[in-house]
């Protein structure tokens, strides 16, 4: 409602209905009042008014937005079965100077060598695929020399393979391919040459289809709060049977979301937000993102939160190449000495007071308290969601395995230091049990022990389609030993729905990112993912 204010209520309703759709909104707000004065507006009539709940302005849905059918998915039809087919490669068809060698290490004796990225060299073999159904597509080759060159199903790249070892053939494979019954081509691009081929294989692919989702994924927060662990039962539901839409916004304001609404005729279930501005040290322009967060509550949407963290002292950036900020050098040493006494210091429960003395004391570094001060000062921006109940999907230090954000650029242990430091201190410190932490870590050796929900940033290269980005969730599941939900936390284009379907690959949610990915994407894209049955939008989660 436009230009009137409302109060909020300060706690939030989670309900599951009896069909299982998930219900999310503030409880109902009092009726619209009469618009006060300026004078009456900006002096409260008494000190009990003035402490009463916060007054802000909601911004208003669209009305009437237009209508489309709902769209099932749509699937081949499988059939699966045990396939092994093998195609010696001196039995396949070559061309140009490659030549057949005999080498005893060899499946059948004999392989093709002579790959040097000549002109009219060129190496396919032939298969007739039996079932419609996912394979695992492999190629057993050895270097004569270090290079990388890439495997084509049908003439286009499914994969490259680098290859150092000149003592053996080793098989590359590129699986869960998904191939309908009838003819395929398997053959290799030279990028650097430098190998011999003994064989291609196609065989049945099954972990796709063993993939398994759990009926309850637990919050590693003990204290969770009421409405986030309502949540996370609700994501626990529908993981597997729906994924979530979600869109990435550029300011406090509901732009994109209304953009997607006129086209598709719904809002995405999940608001995403970016609270860089609140950093500490940063030169961002400050925008009340609390505030859109708690409109979208009222709406009864679920709020989702990045933190792309600006330095906490020095040059204010977040990029590692833009910045002077070194995380290392705000991780205390396991042991200090203080007068006679081994002194360790837990640096993520230390108040204010402590926090100076342990500066003064030399026991933190500038940099470790700088690191503090920003998560108490996100902390406190966070504090009134908390005080409402509304949840958050809590997605802090993204994209860190990349190396290119300072708080992945010394490396793991660093990195996994920051997380536990940033985890304690706002769940023990200040007792924000209203999030739901997600890992964005893109890399093993940076996973962390307590998080909820693992999530990947994916972006497809130009012109490539989105797909299902099944490799990409095998990834996260193996990894994540099948105990966690997987999302995507952000992405580049949209997922083709009948894709994830196919390759069983629901993701929990997925999350446009804002500007050019958004606008790039085509309408069609849109209305097939926001209209189809296997997607949740705002009008399907929300109280009436």
């Amino acid at each position: 409602m436009t230009g009137k204010k409302i109060i909020i209520s300060l706690a939030v309703l989670l309900l599951l209905t009896a069909g299982g759709v998930f219900l999310y909104s503030q409880n109902t707000p009092v009726p619209d009042e009469p618009e006060l004065s300026s004078e009456t507006d900006s002096e409260p009539d008494s000190e009990t008014e003035s402490q009463s709940e916060p007054e802000f302005e909601t911004e208003t849905l669209l009305q009437n937005p237009p209508e489309y059918p709902e769209l099932a998915p749509e699937l081949p039809e499988s059939s699966p079965q045990e396939v092994l087919l093998r195609a010696e490669a001196e039995h396949a068809q070559y061309t140009g100077n490659l030549y057949p060698e005999e080498l005893p290490e060899c499946s059948n004796g004999t392989c093709i060598s002579g790959f040097s990225v000549r002109e009219g060299d060129s190496i396919q073999a032939a298969f007739m695929i039996p079932a419609a159904q996912h394979y695992n597509l492999t190629v057993s080759v050895k270097a004569s020399a270090p290079g990388t060159n890439a495997l084509l199903l049908n003439g286009v790249e499914i994969g490259r393979f680098t290859l150092s070892d000149t003592e053996h053939f080793t098989r590359f494979t590129v699986s869960g391919i998904w191939l309908p019954a009838g003819q395929a081509e398997l053959s290799i691009q030279e990028t650097d040459g430098n190998f011999s081929v003994d064989y291609f294989e196609i065989s049945d692919h099954t972990e796709l289809a063993k993939i398994k989702y759990q009926k309850q994924y637990e919050l590693s927060d003990p204290e969770a709060s009421e409405n986030a662990r309502k949540l996370m039962n609700f994501l626990s539901e529908h993981y597997g049977n729906h994924v979530l839409s979600g869109q990435y916004t550029d300011s406090d304001k509901n732009t994109e979301l209304d953009m997607i609404c006129q086209i598709t005729g719904h809002y995405p279930a999940i608001r995403f937000g970016e609270m860089r501005s609140y950093s500490g040290n940063t030169s961002e322009e400050s925008r009340n993102i609390i505030q859109a967060c708690q409109n979208w509550a009222v709406h009864g949407g679920i709020v989702g939160l990045s933190w792309y963290w600006d330095a906490p002292s020095g040059i204010a950036d977040i990029l590692t190449e833009k910045t002077d900020f070194s995380l290392s050098e705000a991780i205390p040493d396991s042991t200090l000495t203080d007068e006679n006494l081994d002194y360790q210091i837990d640096a993520a429960l230390l108040s204010e007071a402590e926090i100076e003395t342990a500066l003064e004391n030399q026991q933190i570094s500038p940099e470790c308290a700088a690191i503090l001060h920003d998560i108490d000062q996100i902390s406190e921006a966070l504090q009134t969601l908390a005080e409402q109940d509304i949840p958050v999907l809590w997605r802090p230090l993204p994209e860190a395995g990349g190396g290119w954000y300072w708080w992945g650029a010394d490396g793991s242990q660093s990195y996994r230091w920051l997380w536990d430091v940033l985890y304690r201190r706002m769940t023990e410190y200040h007792h924000l049990h209203n999030l739901i932490w997600l890992w964005n870590g893109q890399n093993e050796s940076f996973l962390v022990n307590r998080y909820d929900i693992a999530v990947m940033d994916l972006y497809p290269d130009e012109n490539q389609p989105f797909g299902s980005r099944y490799e990409e969730f095998l990834w996260l599941y193996r990894m994540t030993k099948h105990k966690k939900i997987l999302a995507v936390s952000e992405c580049g284009s949209l997922p083709d729905v009948n894709l994830l379907c196919r390759d069983h690959t629901l993701w929990s949610f997925t999350a446009l990112w804002n500007g050019d990915y958004l606008k790039n994407t085509e309408e069609e894209a849109l209305r097939n993912f926001y209209c189809s049955e296997k997607v949740l939008t705002l009008d399907e989660i929300k109280t009436p």
